[in-house]
């Protein structure tokens, strides 16, 4: 009898949360390196940042500007929202946002201060929201 319920345990230790599978359903098509087509941040182009090259490897990325140093973090996803929800963690901070995956197009929009997230994909002045969209680099 105890060594059926350390197996019942050790399954379910084992087994993959449906919802975990679920919120990660997007991590692997977003693999690889994007390239930054417009970059905005309240409402106004950073130009600095056009060209930009972000790369995802498994739960890490990258963000190299043409300029400057590159950005290292840990993205998280939850495709089960609506819209879909990316975290951004960089230096112990974690920027909020959403985003839009349709191929080789990525759309992501974050708050760069304080913890709410953008309800849709713009940046409006005076917002403190990014918004940066990225084609995959060929």
């Amino acid at each position: 009898m105890r060594f059926s319920a350390l197996a019942a345990v050790g399954c379910l230790l084992l087994t993959p949360n449906p919802l975990a599978r679920a919120a990660d359903a997007d991590l692997q098509p977003l693999q690889g390196k994007w390239i930054v087509e417009s970059f905005d941040y309240n409402g106004n182009p950073v130009d600095v940042m056009k060209g930009a090259v972000r790369e995802f490897k498994e739960e890490k990325y990258t963000l190299a500007p043409k300029v400057g140093d590159a950005i290292n973090g840990i993205v998280k996803l939850d495709s089960t929202k609506n819209p879909k929800e990316i975290d951004l963690e960089i230096n112990g901070r974690t920027l909020k946002g959403i985003y839009a995956l349709d191929g080789d197009s990525l759309r992501m929009s974050y708050t760069l201060n304080g913890d709410e997230r953008p309800a849709e994909l713009v940046s409006k002045p005076d917002s403190g929201v990014v918004l940066v969209v990225h084609k995959r680099a060929k």
